[in-house]
């Protein structure tokens, strides 16, 4: 007999291997997997009907129906362009000066005769020419004009009357400037009253006459002269020349020097000036203008022999070894340093001694007890003052001309200048003087 039951799926044969029958039992014993709740499952498939309704019934939005072209019956609007705006001209430049002095007499008669000069300049007119005007009211009545141009455009530096040529009336100097200069260039124009006339005597012709023409008057002599400043350089005052009127015709004298002013303030705050009388060697290359002499004057002005406290020459002072040359260079447009150098409140000053790459300064430094400067040291380039420890830091080229050096100095108990230290570079001097070793 075959006892064997058939299997079926709802059966549980406990043959086979054990861990298979562990897992059928535990299936048993766990009971049913839950599963979700009826009215959930109700909602949910209501909500896919309904939105299957919502797409299949919406209606889609008729055409929009087409705007009138009302192009046609539109006006036209006129094509209206503004104007161009007004062309900016140049300005017409006018310059007038008024001579109303009452020694001005051009034709002797005794009357005092009134001047006036006009330029004027239009940047639009094609000769680019300035028309000078010069009309005399002379004191009889009588009106005498002259009207002339010149190349490009100039203004009244200064009109003057003076006796130039004849004690018994004066001449006119007028001096006309170059706006557009940039070391104001200027011409000067002498012009007398014959038979007449208002006639050019003389004009310069010299290119480097620059603003600053003035009357002088002669030793022993009626007549007067003109001094006119010619430029030497951008760096220095003019050298001034001499017109004057030896008899028969005109002479026009440079001084042979030109002359820089420098103040400097002292103890108590006095100030001094430095006249440093400057003139061209003549050579080709450096050094090409030197200084012949420095006179101190007591005040803010020159040229006043009652003033005069000291004259310095180059020659009077020594030279080294290092700048051996017993001379005051001119070239350097830096050519006076005016500071305190000792640190007793009187600013000192310098003069360039040497013209290579070390550029040497013969030091002069003020004596409150004497009343004067004295010549101190000389040091290359421009020296920069520390406050702190009073030290003095110099740059200076080796004997290669490769590298620079800087060396710094201090003074000791009698004032006289100590080297203390050299370094490589400006910063290591600097912190060696904060330092103060």
């Amino acid at each position: 007999m075959n006892n064997k039951m058939p299997r079926t799926p709802f059966s549980l044969p406990l043959s086979g291997s054990a861990r298979e029958a562990e897992i059928r039992i535990r299936n048993i014993m766990s009971g049913p997997k839950k599963r979700p709740p009826l009215p959930f499952l109700i909602l949910m498939f209501s909500l896919c009907i309904f939105c299957g309704n919502i797409v299949s019934c919406q209606m889609a939005e008729p055409d929009a129906p087409a705007l009138p072209d009302i192009s046609a019956s539109l006006p036209e609007i006129p094509d209206i362009s503004l104007p161009d705006p007004p062309e900016q001209k140049p300005e017409i430049q006018e310059h007038q000066v008024v001579l109303q002095d009452e020694d001005a007499d051009l034709d002797g008669d005794g009357l005092a005769d009134t001047v006036t000069a006009t330029t004027r300049f239009d940047p639009q007119d094609e000769s680019c020419s300035t028309i000078i005007t010069l009309t005399a009211a002379l004191g009889r009545g009588e009106t005498v004009e002259r009207q002339w141009t010149e190349e490009g455009w100039l203004g009244i530096g200064d009109l003057m009357a003076g006796y130039l040529t004849s004690p018994d009336r004066d001449a006119l100097v007028l001096e006309l400037y170059f706006p557009t200069s940039n070391y104001g260039a200027a011409e000067t124009h002498i012009l007398e009253l014959i038979d007449g006339e208002l006639t050019e005597r003389y004009r310069t012709e010299n290119a480097s006459t620059i603003s600053g023409a003035y009357l002088t008057g002669r030793e022993d002599s009626p007549l007067c002269d003109v001094r006119i400043p010619l430029l030497v350089d951008k760096w220095h005052d003019p050298e001034y020349y001499t017109l004057s009127w030896n008899g028969t015709g005109w002479d026009f004298v440079g001084d042979g020097y030109f002359t820089d002013a420098e103040t400097v303030t002292v103890t108590g705050g006095r100030v001094l000036t430095l006249a440093l009388r400057g003139r061209v060697t003549g050579e080709q290359f450096s050094p090409h203008l030197i200084y012949d002499q420095i006179q101190v004057f007591d005040g803010d002005m020159m040229f006043n022999p009652n003033k005069l406290l000291q004259t310095i020459l180059p020659e009077d002072i020594p030279g080294d070894d290092r700048f051996p040359d017993q001379i005051f260079v001119a070239d350097n447009p830096s050519h006076v340093w005016i500071q305190d150098i000792n640190f007793d409140g009187a600013e000192d000053f310098a003069v360039l001694c040497d013209s290579t790459r070390n550029q040497g300064c013969r030091w002069f430094r003020w004596n409150e007890g004497q009343g004067r400067f004295e010549y101190a040291f000389s040091l290359a380039g421009e020296v920069e003052v520390v406050p702190q420890g009073q030290h003095l830091i110099e740059a200076c080229w080796t004997e290669d001309w490769e590298n620079k050096l800087y060396n710094i100095y201090s003074f000791n108990n009698r004032g006289w200048l100590i080297l203390e230290s050299t370094w490589d570079t400006m910063v290591e001097a600097q912190n060696a003087c904060q330092e103060d070793f």
